[in-house]
């Protein structure tokens, strides 16, 4: 018998992709289910449903800094999935969940899916504490992926609009990873469902070159036609110093891919993904 799924916090960018992946499981965005409401969760029907995938959480890495959204971080992004963890244990269901790059501090380089955490900010600190309690749960899959680019706010887009608006951006130069689209996770998610791939965690990015934010902008004016040169770039440190309330972000968010890899999911490049997605953009100004 074929297994059936329920997607939690389907309205967000990895939601969304993850409904398009499964266009037959049950979608919950957060007004539909509140997962950091234990009373909400409790309540709903999870007899229905073998596989729970969770894509709710609450992404705002300057704004969880603030007296108004740290303790609705700790709320979404670690008893969330605490209250998720429980039901999964009690009714012996599939927890799917996604991490974060921003659970490391970014002092190494190629981060191993082991590594142990150490955040800097309170996004990472409430990220690594639902990881622990979804941990827990015997048949579960910790997804960690970083910059991640979908159908909604993203960094591509945005320095895409920037080129159209002939807006030379300063774009910080010594941060570093891999763009991860929405899709791929999606895709690493099915893969690893329809396939039996052994619980536990594991670093998901598209493959490609470990490049800096700066170079990434950069790519986007190329791709998007425009002068490359026109980013300039400018330190974390530099950039930070001009904006009240920025919440460190760690310096290295490239992952190890092998275990992926060994796991029989090949992650594609994220080079032409990017081309794409940048070329199916609307011309902005």
């Amino acid at each position: 018998m074929s297994k059936k799924y329920v997607i939690l916090g389907a309205g967000g960018q990895l939601g969304k992709a993850l409904c398009a992946m499964f266009p037959d499981a049950k979608a919950l965005s957060r007004e539909e289910l509140d997962i950091a409401d234990e009373e909400q969760v409790k309540a709903f029907d999870w007899s229905k449903y073998d596989v729970i995938i969770n894509a709710a959480a609450l992404v705002n890495a300057d704004g969880s800094e603030t007296d108004e959204l740290r303790a609705k971080t700790w709320l979404a992004n670690a008893y969330g999935p605490r209250n998720l963890a429980k039901i999964a244990i009690e009714q012996n269901k599939t927890l799917v969940h996604y991490s974060s790059d921003y659970v490391w501090d970014g002092r190494e380089k190629n981060h191993q899916d082991d590594e142990v955490v150490a955040p800097l900010l309170v996004y990472g600190e409430s990220k690594a504490a639902g990881d622990l309690a979804v941990s827990l749960v015997p048949k579960h899959y910790i997804m960690r992926v970083s910059w991640v680019v979908g159908d909604g706010h993203n960094m591509p887009k945005t320095m895409k609009n920037l080129a159209d608006m002939r807006i030379n951006p300063k774009v910080v130069d010594d941060q570093f990873g891999r763009l991860t689209f929405a899709s791929e996770i999606a895709r690493a998610t099915k893969y690893f469902l329809d396939n039996n791939v052994a619980y536990g965690l594991y670093n998901v990015s598209n493959d490609g070159p470990v490049k800096s934010w700066h170079e990434i902008a950069a790519d986007v004016f190329e791709y998007a036609g425009h002068d490359r040169n026109r980013v300039q770039p400018i330190s974390t440190e530099e950039y930070a110093a001009s904006k009240p309330g920025f919440a460190p972000r760690p310096l290295n968010s490239d992952m190890d891919l092998s275990k992926l890899r060994r796991a029989g999911f090949t992650p594609r490049d994220y080079t032409d993904m990017l081309k794409d997605y940048i070329k199916q953009l609307p011309v902005n100004g």
